[in-house]
């Protein structure tokens, strides 16, 4: 019996040692982190600033940056809220001003702490958060093609003109950021009650609205529309990448809204420390960059763009506050322009 006992102790003496050597082997030669990065399609794919800030990221991070797709921006918080800790984010990549009231409402964020960042002075009301930070941002318009209209518009009425019938392209506000941006100009510019009366004349005018920015403005360049909402880098992404300079951003009379990008860190991250490396890298000016060139859209930190073809963006008139809708207000818009997109469907 004593026998049997020594010869028990000693197979688990040897099955601690070997556990205890896969243990030191492992911690030795080590199973790499992998940053786990959600974001919209346009900013993870091959065309967008995802892949470049990821060999960026990987050349002295000892680990591996993995994109977890979502689609439009519009749809992020979709799936953040579905999916939540097993989606597996380190970092939200891609939220607008309009989604992080209810960023806050649906889900625990990590605070950041940045210091004092050197950014454009359009750019520094929205440093007002600590658990979002922006890396982008531009204003928006109607691009059009040079030539293509015999009446350019020049205020919001002007969309009505007959010419433009079923020509428009928009975005649905409720996937869609810059669908969202629309519908808040107008009410900022109008006036809530107006605004969505004027909605009701639009809708004759609107040849589709389409679930993402990137479906919209493949309308138009397909030529089945003359106009679409979006940036006002637009054109120079098809200068430069195209070689086409026949593409215009309209300059309204009405101030033009801004849109920023944000990027948050989620409570029920893995690799907290990497996602916030991986924040700095992207506002540094290797990151914003990379950001500036693929997203087309403008850096928030000074002196990035400058001696780029970005500093010969024209300046536009903007709205000056910068707000950050409340979850109901934002609800409230949404179900109004369901009604009217409703009613002209009917």
């Amino acid at each position: 019996m004593k026998n049997f006992i020594v010869f028990i102790a000693v197979v688990f003496l040897g099955l601690f040692l070997a556990m205890l050597n896969r243990t030191d082997s492992t911690s030795a030669t080590g199973s790499v982190p992998t940053l786990r990065v959600f974001g919209y399609s346009s900013f993870t794919g091959k065309f967008g600033p995802g892949p470049l800030l990821k060999a960026e990221f990987e050349k002295n991070c000892q680990c591996k940056v993995e994109f977890i797709e979502g689609s439009d921006s519009g749809i992020l918080l979709q799936r953040l809220k579905i999916e939540g800790e097993s989606l597996g984010a380190d970092l939200v990549v891609g939220l607008d001003q309009f989604d992080l009231s209810k960023a806050m409402n649906e889900q625990k964020w990590r605070k950041m702490s940045l210091g004092n960042l050197n950014v454009y002075d359009a750019v520094k009301p929205a440093l007002g958060n600590n658990f979002f930070v922006p890396y982008d941002w531009g204003a928006l318009t109607f691009v059009m093609r040079a030539g293509e209209l015999k009446n350019v518009p020049v205020k919001i009425d002007d969309l009505l003109d007959s010419e433009l019938t079923r020509k428009i392209s928009l975005q649905d506000p409720r996937t869609s950021s810059p669908g969202m941006q629309f519908l808040y100009w107008l009410v900022r510019t109008k006036g809530e009650d107006e605004a969505f009366k004027f909605l009701e004349q639009l809708m004759p005018q609107v040849h589709s609205f389409s679930p993402t920015w990137s479906a919209a403005y493949g309308m138009f360049t397909n030529k089945q529309t003359k106009m679409v909402y979006s940036y006002v880098t637009s054109p120079l992404y098809h200068e430069i990448e195209e070689g086409k300079k026949d593409f215009q951003a309209i300059a309204f009379e009405e101030p033009l809204p801004l849109q920023f990008e944000f990027m948050g860190i989620p409570e029920f991250c893995r690799h907290c420390e990497l996602a916030e490396k991986f924040v700095n890298l992207m506002l540094s000016n290797d990151g914003q960059k990379i950001i500036m060139e693929k997203n087309y859209m403008m850096p928030v930190m000074k002196g990035v763009r400058d001696g780029t073809p970005f500093a010969s963006v024209p300046e536009y008139r903007t709205l000056n506050e910068f707000e950050i809708l409340s979850t109901s207000e934002v609800d409230r818009l949404l179900k109004r322009w369901s009604e009217v997109r409703r009613g002209a469907l009917n």
